[in-house]
């Protein structure tokens, strides 16, 4: 499921707000002790992330499919995306976990929102693993885009607390980018097609 670019987020009761971070999306499936990481287009990255497996593990189900952001992570904290595509191996990787799809071999994807993350919340409650975190809820989407700006980050998701979920591009999930990501990141894909070049 993809969220639609806006200029502003939604407002009301009926949307959840949390932060966008700046990394690969992913979907994550995990079946016993086998872990398969796949990219947003498909493709099987988890030789490349093969570090989060423990983490990932240690999930109390017998399976689960989980749709996540991986993050690298500079000496501050701060995502840092040009050191997740230039070396990941060497990268402090964080999963950031924000739906979830499947849970022991059943479809939770026609269940609404709140409920698939309330379900995801208690699972990643049992595993004690910096490497695996929830992407929080905020209430106020103002206030979570100019604290997003303050420090930097990418942006927001607003997602409809009760919307199903589908693949492909959705109005029932809404990205705002802030200026200060875009203005640091006006030259990021020009130079990362030049050192491939």
């Amino acid at each position: 499921m993809a969220p639609t670019l806006a200029k502003i987020p939604p407002a009301g009761a009926e949307w959840l707000h949390e932060v966008k971070f700046d990394g690969f999306r992913a979907q994550v499936h995990v079946e016993g002790g086998n872990v398969t990481i796949y990219s947003r287009r498909g493709a099987d990255m988890t030789r490349r992330f093969r570090r989060l497996k423990d983490s990932l593990t240690s999930i109390p189900a017998d399976s689960t499919i989980i749709d996540c952001e991986l993050v690298a992570c500079d000496e501050s904290g701060q995502p840092d995306f040009r050191a997740l595509m230039s070396n990941a191996k060497d990268c402090d990787l964080c999963l950031w976990a924000f739906d979830l799809l499947a849970l022991d071999g059943v479809s939770v994807m026609a269940r609404p929102l709140f409920e698939r993350r309330a379900v995801l919340n208690e699972l990643l409650n049992e595993v004690d693993d910096q490497g695996l975190q929830l992407s929080q809820n905020f209430p106020d989407p103002a206030k979570l885009l100019a604290a997003a700006d303050r420090m930097g980050l990418e942006g927001i998701v607003s997602k409809r607390r009760d919307s199903t979920y589908r693949s492909g591009q959705s109005r029932d999930w809404i990205k705002v980018k802030t200026a200060a990501w875009r203005a640091a990141n006006r030259d990021r894909y020009e130079l990362f097609e030049r050192k491939r070049g």
